[in-house]
């Protein structure tokens, strides 16, 4: 386990060096002049050139690539901001919490609601239960989230005045209109995933085996079936877990929450590259993380897999101990 663990950790570098040579290159290459942005439109040329002789843009676009690359990978510095002059790695400390914590409670939203709906849906198979719960995932995936961000606003936060409308001064309630809105689209999939990975499941001979063994349907359902469907389930959380640590530029927006989707959503705008290409150096080794955890709880939860890497762990000791006599 151990050997895999570090197999999958080197794995990280190229990814995250991917990544980086990737972004570094599109922002380079996209329209708009960091320096005129930085200094406005009263800018003499003058002022321009030297700026942009201050930001390294006069030089060529290897040269960059290389400096930055050797900055990030050998230095562990992401740099610091074009326009607010701020080391890069203190203001994603400051707002990766926002964002990890509006993540996690739409996670817990989508798995706690469409984990049950999808198991009603397969246990009452082309029912009436199956048919609405497909419905509400089909429209769950359907409506845009900014539009229903706005319902919620509208109906919650105008006209009952229950829940704020945007911020975070109000703890934990800032986040229940923010996570309901980011949740539809997750909640739907993971309905429908649930649903595919039961059936298939309640058909398998050991569920027909410990039904005829009178063992209670809610026992059967709950504790042999769904552990049996977990697997699939579990690769679509940690995927999903890495999606909203990204994709919550939209509901940060509307709902006016200073986190990473916030962070980086301004700094394209502003074409404050380093702050650009940091943020997303840092979701990308956020997700490879989320996806190793994922693996790691794959043997907790399925035997078979963690029979293989003991299995594999002993053949090596057994090759081992024969090569030494």
């Amino acid at each position: 386990m151990g050997k895999y663990i570090l197999k999958r950790l080197l794995w990280m570098i190229p990814i995250v060096l991917g990544v980086s040579i990737l972004v570094f290159t599109m922002m380079t290459f996209c329209p708009g002049d960091p320096a005129q942005i930085i200094l406005g439109a009263t800018a003499t040329e003058a002022d321009l050139a030297a700026k942009r002789e201050e930001l390294g843009l006069t030089q060529p676009f290897l040269i960059r690539l290389g400096n930055y690359l050797s900055q990030v990978f050998l230095r562990g510095d992401l740099g610091q901001s074009w326009s607010s002059k701020v080391n890069i790695m203190s203001q994603i400390m400051d707002r990766l919490p926002r964002t990890l914590i509006l993540s996690l409670v739409t996670l817990a939203i989508s798995f706690g609601l469409g984990i049950p709906l999808g198991i009603m849906a397969a246990t009452h198979q082309n029912r009436w239960q199956d048919s609405v719960s497909m419905v509400f995932a089909l429209l769950g995936v359907a409506i845009p989230n900014f539009w229903l961000a706005l319902m919620l606003i509208l109906f919650f936060a105008v006209n009952l005045g229950w829940l704020p409308a945007m911020g975070i001064d109000n703890g934990l309630a800032s986040y229940i209109l923010p996570a309901l809105s980011g949740c539809m689209g997750t909640l739907a999939t993971c309905a429908r995933q649930t649903r595919s990975s039961m059936l298939d499941v309640i058909r398998a001979d050991y569920i027909t085996t410990a039904r005829s063994k009178g063992v209670h349907e809610k026992d059967v359902i709950w504790k042999h079936a769904l552990k049996n469907a977990l697997i699939p389930i579990i690769t679509m959380l940690g995927s999903a877990f890495g999606r909203l640590l990204g994709g919550m530029i939209i509901i940060e927006t509307i709902f006016a929450i200073p986190g990473m989707g916030n962070l980086i959503i301004g700094a394209v705008n502003n074409r404050d590259y380093p702050v650009v290409q940091g943020g997303t150096i840092f979701l990308a080794i956020a997700f490879s993380i989320c996806m190793l955890l994922v693996d790691l709880l794959y043997a907790a939860v399925d035997p078979r897999i963690k029979a293989q890497y003991a299995s594999s762990k002993k053949v090596r000791v057994k090759k081992e101990a024969n090569a030494n006599g």
